[in-house]
């Protein structure tokens, strides 16, 4: 998460929970401790907090729900995605208020990737819903694309590796559930799956060695179209040593050969269904854009849903205190390049930058050689590495000239601001658009 977001902690004692809260002052997500029920409604009260991991093992499961509960009601408006460490092996009352709900054991470096995956999508989720109150505010509908209100497709799973007897038990009961679930035998027919297809988790074999496995989840975590599928290892406890590995190479979670069935498959479902809501929240983002509020030459925002969303999302950061930070990029071609290729080149970096950005950021064309992005829920020193990583990624590309022996580059001029307590959109856009 880009901003410096508060975590509470509900634990009773040591263990993972309290390990992943080490591991998520240092990534800068600070964290706040609650040994008891009551500590947390009243931090929860006093703090503005973003985030909330319980660890709900050891006591009835029933009391995490209803102290979340209490936690969403203190938090008003404001989104509060909660996890929770749980001992349970099916579905329970409750669950589906959680943003995440993870089956011991876990790791804590599992807990905080989850976490930040959660309140990624939590964002994702609010944005989507103010740009379609702004799509509708203009007297627009939205595009089929959004997918609005359909139901959720049935999961897809690919396993990849040997069909093992742990494998083939567990692929039968996802199929009970009525999960699609497709098998790869090598990681070549495994790529070629994932390249053709999309699904919403993978299991890789790791029984006997951990490559190709290990592979595979590294090379999913560089591709950016792969990057949000769960990846599941089959492992055998008794002998796999290299957890913190995993991990690192981008596993979503370790499951034990020898785990039970119905604990095997909520793991797996899980993760999936928490992919499908990522997808689901992407679809709602393109659900928005329609010819009225797109430019058509660079497939940005145009400046008209700009300056009416703009205003829209200064509201909600300021009711929320949340930070909102806007870069105002200026595209400057040589002198020499003809205004022809000049305005081609510019149109290209408008394509380049709705790729460049996340999904919850507004990207728009604001003139000539002049775009802006917004990006809610970032700091200036978030959103200024942001933009350092897109000139960079511009500096590496040439334009034509008209020339084939002589292309050339553009050069990027970006000013960065961060939202202020009495700023409305119009001061906010006009402040970034100052050059002093």
């Amino acid at each position: 998460m880009d901003f410096t977001a508060r975590i509470l902690i509900v634990t009773r004692g040591d263990g993972v929970v309290d390990e992943a809260a080490t591991r998520l002052n240092r990534a800068g997500l600070n964290t706040i401790a609650a040994k008891t029920d009551e500590e947390a409604e009243v931090a929860a009260a006093d703090f503005t907090v973003e985030g909330v991991i319980i660890d709900a093992q050891g006591r009835d499961f029933a009391e995490a729900v209803a102290l979340t509960r209490r936690l969403k009601g203190a938090a008003g408006v404001r989104p509060l995605p909660v996890l929770a460490v749980a001992d349970l092996n099916e579905d329970a009352p409750g669950e589906e208020l959680f943003a995440s709900l993870l089956r011991p054991p876990v790791h804590p470096a599992q807990l905080v990737a989850r976490l930040q995956a959660a309140l990624r999508v939590s964002l994702m989720e609010e944005e989507a819903v103010l740009r379609r109150k702004t799509v509708v505010a203009m007297g627009e509908a939205e595009t089929d694309e959004g997918g609005n209100g359909t139901a959720a497709e049935p999961l897809s799973i690919l396993f990849v590796g040997a069909a093992a007897p742990q494998f083939i038990a567990l692929k039968n009961a996802l199929e009970k559930t009525g999960a699609e679930v497709t098998a790869a035998m090598t990681s070549f027919t495994a790529f070629d799956y994932l390249h053709d297809r999309s699904f919403d988790a993978i299991v890789l074999n790791a029984l006997g060695e951990n490559e190709p496995a290990f592979t595979i989840v590294a090379a999913m975590r560089r591709n950016t179209r792969l990057f949000h599928v769960p990846a599941v290892l089959l492992v055998n406890s008794e002998t796999f040593t290299d957890i913190d590995e995993a991990f690192a190479r981008g596993a979503s979670d370790l499951l034990d050969s020898h785990v039970d069935e119905a604990d095997a498959r909520q793991r797996i479902l899980g993760l999936a269904r928490e992919r499908q809501r990522h997808e689901l929240t992407k679809a709602q983002f393109e659900g928005v854009r329609t010819p009225a509020v797109v430019d058509k030459e660079s497939g940005l925002f145009n400046p008209s849903f700009f300056a009416r969303h703009l205003g829209r999302m200064t509201r909600r950061a300021k009711e929320i205190n949340r930070p909102l930070s806007l870069a105002v990029i200026r595209a400057v071609a040589p002198p020499n390049i003809d205004k022809l290729y000049r305005e081609s080149a510019q149109r290209q970096l408008g394509g380049m930058l709705r790729h460049l950005v996340r999904a919850e950021d507004m990207a728009s064309r604001l003139g000539a050689g002049a775009f802006a992005i917004v990006m809610p829920g970032t700091a200036k020193a978030a959103s200024q590495i942001a933009a350092t990583r897109i000139e960079s990624v511009v500096d590496c590309t040439a334009f034509e000239s008209g020339n084939e022996d002589r292309p050339f580059q553009l050069e990027l001029e970006t000013r960065v601001v961060e939202l202020r307590a009495r700023e409305d959109g119009k001061d906010f856009l006009q402040r970034a658009l100052n050059k002093g």
